[in-house]
């Protein structure tokens, strides 16, 4: 059994693609500051590691070859969000970059981290100790489930353990995310984790992480200091992911919130002025509330 706070046993990883500013930055950053483990950074040009953290734990991984393989267009050389269909295409290098990290590495274990999940305080602790204590667990993930029996699992933050099983699942996975984007061009890795987690009927191989302490971005008053009610406090999240919002700058905006409602500072990045973003952030709920009010006129 490993020892639960070593971290140098667990390699975290990263698929930074075209140029995206702050968000890479800040999301290194904050695993930089709550753990010691080896960082690996997927990228297809050189473009890619402008303005990013700088630590001798950080290794570039050169996905070029594969993008090629795999016929994925990379002429932009600029943040592809979510709602592009450019998007989907690109998370493919995801499951290249799992296979290549697991050869390379030394590590028994592997968390991979979107550019938007940010780390609020140690998160491998928790992770190894549930690995030494379940033997047969060989994966853990991120999920937004809210109907039982229809799980959707998130590829956000996921930890797995190395061995045939992740072996065996990231062929899988690599094979039906090229299937299912032949059929439809937005398939996301998403979408592939949970077909495979659906057809397999719910394998106790995978464990899904409670969203009180790994939420999505919709859980976001999850992170407030103030109680709603005298002694009801919910548990502290060790992450913070800021999806289900879309294009940079709105998630540079809800990372913000998160920090302070959390009481943290977004240390090592400069991302807006606080007065800035401040008065962005009310001009955008005016707008979103006056939308509302014409829409139910």
């Amino acid at each position: 059994m490993l020892p639960p706070h070593d971290d140098s046993k667990c390699a975290i990883v990263f698929l930074v693609i075209n140029r995206i500013e702050k968000l890479p930055a800040l999301a290194i950053n904050s695993v930089l500051s709550n753990s010691e483990s080896p960082i690996f950074i997927g990228t297809v040009r050189a473009i890619d590691r402008d303005g990013l953290p700088t630590s001798d734990r950080i290794s570039y991984i050169d996905l070029s070859a594969d993008a090629s393989r795999l016929g994925i267009p990379l002429t932009k050389g600029v943040y592809e969000s979510f709602e592009k269909d450019e998007f989907f295409s690109l998370v493919q290098l995801k499951w290249a970059l799992f296979k290549k990290v697991s050869e390379i590495s030394k590590s028994e274990f592997i968390v991979y981290n979107d550019i938007d999940v940010f780390w609020l305080r140690p998160v491998l602790p928790a992770i190894r100790e549930a690995f030494a204590f379940s033997p047969r667990v060989q994966m853990m993930i991120q999920h937004f489930t809210w109907v039982p029996g229809q799980p959707q699992l998130c590829m956000g933050f996921v930890a797995f353990r190395l061995g045939a099983f992740f072996d065996n699942l990231i062929e899988r996975a690599a094979k039906l995310h090229a299937q299912m984007l032949e059929g439809n061009p937005r398939s996301g890795d998403d979408d592939v984790i949970t077909e495979l987690y659906r057809s397999e009927h719910f394998p106790e191989e995978i464990q899904l992480l409670p969203q009180t302490t790994f939420p999505v971005g919709n859980l976001l008053n999850l992170y407030s200091k103030s109680d709603q009610f005298p002694g009801l406090r919910p548990f502290e999240p060790y992450i913070f992911h800021a999806n289900f919002v879309v294009g940079l700058r709105k998630k540079l905006l809800i990372t913000k919130i998160a920090y302070k409602q959390h009481g943290l500072k977004l240390n090592g990045v400069g991302v807006f002025a606080s007065t800035i973003m401040n008065l962005e952030l009310i001009a955008f709920r005016c707008l979103y509330y006056l939308r509302r009010i014409l829409k139910t006129r």
